[in-house]
């Protein structure tokens, strides 16, 4: 009789893989970064920063000098990411334990997993050469 012998690690490696079919934290992490990018397209800014980690939000209101909703709906910042937002084809979705990276269109949105879900750490990010993407929403 002939057994069949998969080591543990590529048995790791499928079982990591299986998770990332089209229901998995792939597809949540891009459903958080595409209703971020249409709540403020919308000028929804309290729906944009329900969406924010908790740190995040903080640091826009300070950043911005106004309340995080206020910030994201009007205002140079809120701007921008409806700008990018017009553009905001889901793209490339990239998951690393509990972060993600989603590019949607010209802007690339940077998740972290918390509790069940996702919430968006950064927006509005452009990448730099050999350098840390340079991002309008970040803690």
């Amino acid at each position: 009789m002939r057994r069949w012998r998969i080591p543990v690690g590529a048995a790791l490696v499928v079982a990591l893989l299986a998770g990332c079919g089209p229901g998995s934290a792939a597809r949540a992490a891009r459903d958080v970064a595409v209703a971020f990018s249409a709540a403020v397209a919308a000028g929804d800014g309290d729906a944009a920063c329900a969406l924010l980690a908790e740190s995040v939000a903080q640091s826009v209101a300070e950043d911005e000098e106004a309340p995080c909703a206020q910030a994201l709906s009007e205002g140079p910042v809120a701007d921008d990411l409806a700008e990018r937002a017009a553009d905001a084809r889901p793209g490339e979705v990239r998951v690393a334990g509990r972060q993600a990276q989603v590019r949607l269109g010209s802007d690339t949105v940077f998740l972290a997993r918390s509790g069940t879900g996702w919430v968006v750490t950064a927006a509005g990010c452009d990448p730099r050469p050999d350098r840390p993407y340079d991002c309008e929403v970040a803690a």
